[in-house]
């Protein structure tokens, strides 16, 4: 008995990655970092498939059998795409940011294996700021953080404790 299609996702998960431009006849095996990145990756892939409804109870998920009432636009559309049977996640490597303290931070900017700049200091800080404000779930967060930063760097931290 089989399982069917386990979605694995999240900073914590280890899941082996084989890159699909590698022609070697024994493709090398590597594992996805566990990070942030990864993890949200995985989870946009794993709501297009609840989304898209694919049969997860298959092994690799496919799109269950067409019947009369089952006809919809977005089965037409993942058809004529040749989706049928749904894609295996591939992660897009995007680079790399670190804070390090000091208003400096480092950065790699990359997309997948192609390395685009690196920065660090003040400028690298700058981009980790806005990364991190633009990946906020809701401008209300974007406000609140941005406003503790003007408030930190008028006042200084508070380091009173009650």
């Amino acid at each position: 008995e089989t399982f069917g299609s386990i979605l694995v996702l999240g900073d914590a998960a280890c899941l082996e990655s084989k890159s699909k431009y590698d022609t070697k006849p024994k493709p090398i095996t590597t594992y996805l970092p566990q990070t942030a990145q990864v993890a949200g990756q995985q989870g946009s892939y794993a709501a297009r498939m609840l989304n898209r409804a694919y049969n997860l109870k298959t092994t690799p998920p496919r799109l269950p059998k067409e019947g009369d009432e089952d006809f919809s636009l977005l089965r037409v559309w993942l058809v004529a795409r040749g989706l049928e049977e749904a894609p295996e996640f591939s992660f897009l490597g995007l680079g790399l940011l670190a804070y390090v303290g000091g208003g400096e931070a480092l950065n790699q900017v990359e997309i997948g294996d192609v390395p685009i700049f690196n920065y660090y200091g003040e400028v690298a800080f700058a981009l980790w700021r806005s990364v991190y404000l633009t990946k906020q779930a809701s401008s209300k967060n974007q406000a609140l953080i941005a406003f503790d930063w003007l408030r930190t760097e008028a006042f200084g931290r508070d380091i009173t404790r009650l």
